[in-house]
């Protein structure tokens, strides 16, 4: 199939694959953190396992109540690790933020950026993006607060039913919905980034207007496609959590990698909906009112007058022959 009949999901992980480079690189970057982050924790927690018992129970198989009991001991205590770990998990949270610009920008040109042309285009687009994330809180406040009016009004009518089961079952409604509301400001968001960066953007509040303008336009696709990208995340997802609930405890590198997999899993989905949405954004964007540039009626070029030419001089006619008698 050429790359122009794709639609945008599968142009979109075809553009993920080809630049498969830096979602490797964004790999690495996380593991790197989680390894940081988690380090001082495992060091005291294995110390404190050294020559006890509960070691064996930890291992073969997991016992969740042993390891429950023992973090209540006092020099077992990693909750003061805790922070460590926060720390790490936001200088990736920030790391994503700075790089976002120019995994869009790579997306975008669909080629491999030089280091420093990569870094110019974070760079560049990193303080818009701050901007566009605080815009973000009141849209994500606003799903928080709606699924929090579901969840009362779930209670409420799970209190006054007969089956137990309808409040469970409403809350898993209202959770569901929440997702998909969340769902929606993220694509929101993700549109207003591919747009800053596609038509160089700096106001953020016309580019934001633009873009949900953009988003609505063409909802049904667009969600969709975020949607069947999620889905499938969370699909792995689950078959790796069910194969770790088989591994047995004194499996760690299988038990590793199933868990690498996971994050990996939604490292991948995280950037190929950025490269759906780069991909939808310079296929479609044009077509969308919101983006139209107004016509502007054609002055007609000014016709110079030309200047009228000098005439040739004559030919010369040559020497006067004498004449000649008949």
């Amino acid at each position: 199939m050429a790359e122009g009949q794709k639609g945008a999901f599968a142009a979109g992980f075809s553009l993920l694959w080809r630049r498969q480079n830096v979602l490797w690189w964004v790999f690495v970057v996380n593991f790197l953190c989680g390894i940081l982050g988690i380090l001082p924790a495992t060091v005291n927690l294995s110390q404190a396992l050294h020559g006890r018992l509960a070691a064996d129970r930890l291992g073969s198989p997991f016992d969740l109540g042993m390891y429950v009991e023992l973090l209540r001991l006092p020099d077992v205590d990693i909750s003061r690790y805790n922070v460590g770990a926060f720390v790490f998990a936001f200088v990736f949270f920030l790391f994503m933020l700075f790089v976002t610009g120019g995994i869009i920008e790579t997306y975008r040109e669909d080629r491999r950026l030089s280091t420093g042309d990569f870094f110019a285009s974070s760079g560049a687009f990193f303080w818009r993006f701050v901007r566009l994330l605080l815009l973000s809180i009141i849209p994500f406040l606003m799903v928080g607060m709606v699924h929090s009016g579901l969840q009362k009004l779930a209670d409420h009518i799970g209190d006054r039913a007969i089956a137990d089961q309808v409040s469970i079952f409403l809350s898993l409604a209202a959770f569901v919905i929440f997702l998909l509301l969340a769902l929606w400001v993220r694509l929101w968001f993700d549109i207003a980034q591919v747009r800053a960066v596609v038509q160089n953007e700096r106001r953020m509040w016309r580019n934001l207007w633009r873009s949900w303008r953009i988003t609505w336009h063409d909802l049904g696709a667009l969600f969709w496609m975020y949607f069947g990208i999620a889905l499938l995340a969370w699909i792995v997802t689950a078959i790796c959590l069910v194969l770790w609930s088989k591994t047995p405890g004194t499996a760690t590198p299988l038990t590793f990698l199933l868990l690498e997999l996971i994050i990996f899993t939604h490292l991948a989905s995280r950037l190929w909906q950025l490269a759906s949405a780069t991909t939808w954004y310079q296929r479609h964007a044009e077509l969308v009112p919101a983006d139209r540039v107004d016509y502007v009626t054609p002055h007609p070029e000014e016709v110079v007058e030309a200047e009228p030419s000098t005439p040739p001089p004559p030919a010369d006619p040559g020497p006067e022959l004498p004449p000649t008698d008949a």
